[in-house]
């Protein structure tokens, strides 16, 4: 028990700071050292009341000298953007490696940040050592690396099913490609708005920030593409948790349904939280929802080449949290799985 590293999260007040904190609780590897916030000083167990009997630890004020004295090896931020970017420079140098789950240091052009973000880029140097950290493509990477930029949600439910096909140019880009995408309402955080409160979402259903939203350069990124060649809407659903992607795309001529799901079986052979579904089942939410997993299906019109690929994620977990811990696992050479189990 003395070996394990240690560990603290920053956001835990937030949902992504609470699941992050219930998987670590577990972890065989890592100890859960500290959990820090924007407010003031409170049990962990009274924050989240689901934490009780788990942890003693309080959440104590954002400080990054007491962090310091913690001697972490991994540090977590669930932040606001602009706070990680700020604080993740002083953190690296703790020795720690830095996850951050915010889209601080996702994007590879630091000009995209004052459009989509809201603010000037102020270390773009770290935009190119931070590893974008999708598991299943780039585990060696992940091995001893210092600054991990975890995937948005919606990117993750897109990217995961995408990437593999991409590679292996079975896509036809001359017809852009539509990410059709709805997430629960905990994508849109814990602080309460004019949209997000329960009379505004439920019975309802809603696209919002349409050739807007900042997930959309991270996915243009992610796939090698135009900003034109992609069309990403995203909705949001009257859930708690969840997202579900219907992605159009044509193929290329010759290639079908079992051109997909054979580029799907040897691209996540070994990957143990990728789930292909192989029959006429599609994924939906209810099969992720409290999971790691994503997972993905595809239905294909063998004559004009048209697919509709059908992705299903926990935005908390796969989408947020369980990817951070993921990530974590690679990095310091732990079970995949461990803490997930």
């Amino acid at each position: 028990m003395n070996n394990r590293i240690r560990a603290v999260v920053a956001g835990a007040t937030g949902y992504s700071g609470r699941e992050l904190i219930r998987l670590l609780l577990r972890h065989p590897n890592i100890e859960l050292a500290g959990a820090f916030s924007s407010g003031e000083a409170a049990p962990l167990a009274e924050i989240h009341p689901q934490l009780t009997g788990l942890t003693q630890l309080d959440c104590l004020p954002f400080d990054r000298a007491t962090i310091a004295r913690i001697e972490p090896g991994l540090i977590f931020l669930a932040t606001p953007n602009e706070f990680s970017c700020d604080v993740v420079p002083a953190l690296l140098e703790t020795g720690a490696t830095v996850i951050d789950l915010s889209g601080a240091y996702r994007l590879r052009d630091a000009s995209l940040y004052p459009r989509y973000y809201g603010f000037e880029h102020k270390r773009p140097d770290l935009l190119g050592q931070a590893i974008y950290g999708i598991p299943e493509f780039v585990r060696e990477k992940l091995r001893n690396a210092r600054l991990i930029a975890n995937p948005g949600c919606y990117p993750t439910s897109i990217l995961v099913p995408l990437i593999p096909l991409r590679t292996e140019g079975i896509v036809d880009v001359q017809q852009p490609i539509i990410c059709d995408s709805k997430s629960g309402v905990t994508g849109a955080g814990k602080s309460p708005n004019s949209t997000t409160h329960f009379v505004e979402v439920s019975e309802s259903f809603r696209a919002y920030n349409i050739f807007q939203h900042r997930h959309t350069p991270e996915i243009v990124q992610g796939l090698g593409l135009p900003g034109e060649s992609l069309i990403f809407t995203p909705h949001l659903l009257p859930i708690n948790r969840g997202i579900l992607s219907t992605i159009y795309l044509r193929l290329k001529k010759g290639m079908g349904r079992r051109e997909i799901l054979k580029l799907w079986q040897s691209a996540f052979e070994t990957s143990p939280f990728v789930r292909v579904f192989e029959g006429s089942q599609l994924p939906e939410i209810k099969f992720v929802a409290n999971t790691p997993f994503c997972d993905i299906g595809c239905a294909v019109d063998e004559t004009s080449g048209q697919a509709i690929i059908v992705s299903a994620i926990d935005n908390l977990l796969k989408g947020a949290a369980s990817q951070a811990l993921q990530n974590a696992n690679l990095a310091l050479g732990f079970d995949e799985r461990a803490g997930m189990r």
